[in-house]
């Protein structure tokens, strides 16, 4: 679980330094990175210390990046609403976990990243809602589970490598988005008589 974690991290830091243009973001980015590096294993004595102290980073961020562009009053309900639905998925998983084994789970991801897309339209946005929708959810099934006693079944671990895999989903629909509009300009300067070099 650390290896998959730190690797889609040290990737997610590759491409904010390199690749996003915006400085807001990258600077935003690479702070949550950082932090959540070095204190991926930080309160290993305390479960409960770590999980609530990575779900307000999550919640604080998320909501950040979620409110930096005006939006419409409908989308503020977007993070509650999928955070229920999350919080619903991972209790099933919880409770039925022959179903993390199957193989359309990491498909399942893709998907899911892709109807964030089309809410969102920026890709701060989206990153934030993602971020939001699964502090929110870890947070209502951890609340479910300690109403039962259980709350030892949220894994913080597992949480994080979730949210930062989205967000590394995210930055690269964000890049293939951002390589087609390239080379459609490309196309409109060579359509208009330009010379092709």
């Amino acid at each position: 679980m650390e290896a998959t974690f730190y690797w889609f991290a040290w990737s997610l830091t590759v491409i904010a330094v390199f690749f996003i243009q915006r400085r807001k973001l990258k600077r935003d980015l690479l702070l949550v990175l950082g932090v959540f590096m070095c204190t991926y294993d930080w309160l290993s004595w305390s479960p409960n210390g770590q999980f609530y102290f990575h779900i307000c980073i999550l919640l604080v961020f998320g909501t950040y990046l979620f409110i930096s562009i005006r939006r419409s009053m409908f989308d503020y309900f977007w993070p509650f609403i999928l955070s229920v639905g999350y919080a619903a998925v991972w209790m099933f998983l919880v409770v039925h976990p022959v179903w993390v084994n199957f193989p359309g789970v990491s498909l399942f991801l893709l998907v899911i990243v892709g109807l964030l897309r089309m809410f969102v339209k920026d890709v701060g946005g989206q990153m934030g809602l993602w971020v939001l929708t699964n502090a929110g959810g870890t947070l209502f099934s951890f609340l479910i589970f300690a109403l039962y006693q259980n709350e030892g079944l949220i894994d913080t671990h597992a949480m994080l490598s979730l949210s930062i895999k989205g967000m590394f989903v995210l930055l690269l629909f964000h890049g293939v988005d951002q390589l087609k509009r390239s080379i459609r300009k490309k196309r409109k300067s060579i359509s208009k008589g330009a010379a092709f070099v």
